[in-house]
């Protein structure tokens, strides 16, 4: 046993290191594009600074201690968004799953909020609910909102009847039905959503920090913007690709985890 798992593992780690290389390669083609549009002059360099700029506005913004407040805040916001508008998905699509009235009186209201653009109601939730961490957490909440509402009825509505005459066979009840049935297929319709969610709860608290905010990475590249500081701008951009990266990364190994439970 031991012998045949140590066979496997010099070809687990040439997978491994293959699977890494093909994630660096386009990061690295992007850096040499970058650096020579920036030695080519192509664009003006108060527009476009050199990777090497950005880099040294990173280290010194997080080595100095300067953005982790504020990396500290968004998170925060995005956290309390995407536990908000997830929790409240699941409960409501649960809810239009099961009471077909409720739903076809309630969605109609539900998609035509959804529709309103984040950007334009920012401003009177920002009136409404003052420059604290309310009106952030609204707007990541509404972007949580719709993808796992939409996938947690899909989910729970998507049993063969087969499935269902089994069960029901098997003289099981509702909740057994709905706990070891309905649940699990759901799950397989959550779990992308969950993904889609949590980027929209940090781009929706990014915008929320856009219009009103005292502190956040929205809020430090608005004050780098305004200052000139475009190198240091790039950098807080950086900084808030690699939080949503890593987001989706977790979540993802999240999902593959509780398949893999599923399985067993």
């Amino acid at each position: 046993m031991s012998s045949h798992a140590s066979l496997r593992r010099p070809s687990d780690t040439r997978g491994a290191l293959r699977s890494a290389g093909l994630k660096i390669v386009p990061g690295l083609l992007i850096l040499a594009l970058w650096q020579g549009m920036y030695s080519l002059n192509i664009f003006s360099h108060l527009v476009l600074p050199s990777p090497g700029e950005v880099g040294h506005a990173i280290f010194v913004g997080l080595w100095g201690g300067i953005w982790w407040r504020h990396v500290a805040v968004t998170l925060e916001e995005t956290i309390i968004a995407f536990l908000l508008g997830t929790i409240t998905a699941l409960l409501i699509g649960a809810i239009f799953a099961f009471f077909k009235p409720v739903r076809d009186a309630f969605l109609p209201y539900v998609i035509a909020i959804q529709n309103f653009p984040k950007i334009a109601i920012a401003p009177l939730l920002v009136t409404w609910l003052g420059y604290g961490l309310a009106p952030k957490v609204v707007i990541g909440a509404l972007l949580a909102f719709f993808p796992v509402l939409v996938n947690t009825i899909a989910g729970l509505q998507e049993v063969s009847d087969d499935e269902i005459e089994l069960f029901r066979s098997l003289r099981a009840s509702v909740v057994q039905e709905f706990l070891y049935l309905r649940a699990p297929n759901a799950l397989t319709y959550i779990f992308p959503a969950f993904t889609l969610a949590a980027v929209g709860s940090l781009l929706g608290v990014i915008v929320g920090e856009f219009v009103g905010s005292r502190a956040g990475l929205g809020y430090l590249i608005l004050q780098q913007t305004f200052a000139g500081d475009i190198a240091a701008t790039y950098g807080t951009l950086f900084v808030l690709a690699v939080i949503g990266v890593t987001i989706f990364t977790l979540l993802s190994l999240l999902e593959r985890r509780t398949k893999f439970s599923r399985r067993k």
